[in-house]
């Protein structure tokens, strides 16, 4: 018995002859009846009752139908899978950015994926703000989207990878105030934005103005990195995500938490359907890394920790894992 002749006997039983199943099949009828011969003749049974020129199941071929349907699913099912193990090795992925979610924080999440996956090819794309994202996503120009949520419409799918906290990053040797360092005594520090994260700036302004602060902006930068230099060079401050925090702290900046604290959903977002390996290996791999991560900080505050040392825990451990790993065991 092999794969054709069940192939053949399940058209014959679904287009209900030979003549349909050939057309179907894009076969001669000769082929399709030798095939069903030759199965009767291996299983050493007959499969329908014969009148004329039709076929008719009987009570045999009718206990045949389900396992061949079974049999012929499961390879479709393995050669996609092998499918998609031939294009993780020779694929790409297209990911899309915003302001809000850069493309220096997409490349430090992907890590794990290169490090499995290192023969696909990653481009990442940044564009003005979650519309332009979606639109590009929807267009089919990028498999991934990385943004802050909501998004501008409801025909993509969503991933949800969790709450983006920011911080309130203040110049070196600024006296560290007592924290969680309320918002409503901010309306006398000076703010440093950034042009390009429009929708963090309203969510900033948004959250002071509910304490009647109003935003005492000194400066605009047109991104996070130089609002980050301004800060760590000069007297102003800037509210910051967790990730660029921990940098500056490296770096001398002084770094705090607010109360009430300023944080946004993020996620992935993608057209309906499913996606090409690649991608959905990508997203995979940054769900997990992200969830991993989220667990680590969260386990290390509920035993203590500031938000801040709780990251930077986290980082300094997963900088040990790696070099570890590239050391391989007992060394």
């Amino acid at each position: 018995m092999d794969i054709r002749q069940l192939e053949y006997f399940l058209a014959v039983v679904e287009h209900q002859g030979v003549n349909r199943a050939a057309q179907h099949l894009q076969v001669a009828q000769a082929s399709i009846s030798q095939g069903i011969r030759q199965l009767e003749r291996e299983l050493k049974l007959s499969l329908f009752h014969r009148t004329g020129r039709n076929l008719v199941l009987n009570p045999a071929g009718q206990l045949l139908v389900e396992p061949a349907r079974k049999v012929l699913g499961d390879l479709v099912a393995a050669q996609d899978i092998m499918r998609g193990a031939r294009e993780l090795q020779v694929g790409s992925v297209t990911i899309g950015t915003m302001p809000e979610m850069s493309s220096d924080a997409v490349a430090a999440w992907s890590a794990s994926f290169t490090r499995l996956h290192p023969e696909i090819r990653i481009d990442v794309l940044e564009f003005p703000g979650a519309r332009e994202l979606c639109d590009e996503v929807l267009a089919g120009r990028c498999e991934l989207g990385f943004t802050t949520f909501p998004v501008p419409t409801e025909n993509l799918e969503r991933i949800e990878l969790g709450d983006q906290r920011l911080l309130l990053v203040m110049p070196p040797r600024t006296p560290p105030p007592v924290q969680p360092l309320a918002l409503r005594r901010l309306g006398d520090v000076p703010l440093v934005v950034s042009n390009s994260a429009l929708r963090e700036n309203d969510l900033v302004t948004s959250m002071l103005r509910r304490e009647s602060v109003l935003p005492l902006v000194r400066a605009q930068m047109p991104d996070r990195h130089a609002q980050m230099t301004l800060v760590l060079n000069g007297a102003v401050s800037a509210f910051l995500p967790l990730r660029m925090a921990t940098a500056a702290h490296r770096l001398g900046a002084v770094v705090v938490e607010t109360d009430p604290q300023i944080r946004t959903p993020f996620g992935i977002v993608h057209r309906p359907g499913s996606l090409n390996p690649a991608a959905r290996s990508f997203a995979v791999q940054s769900h997990a890394e992200l969830t991993r991560r989220n667990a680590r900080i969260a386990e290390l505050q509920a035993a203590g920790a500031s938000l801040l040392d709780a990251a930077l825990t986290e980082q300094s451990e997963r900088g040990s894992d790696r070099s570890r790993t590239r050391k391989g065991p007992g060394t």
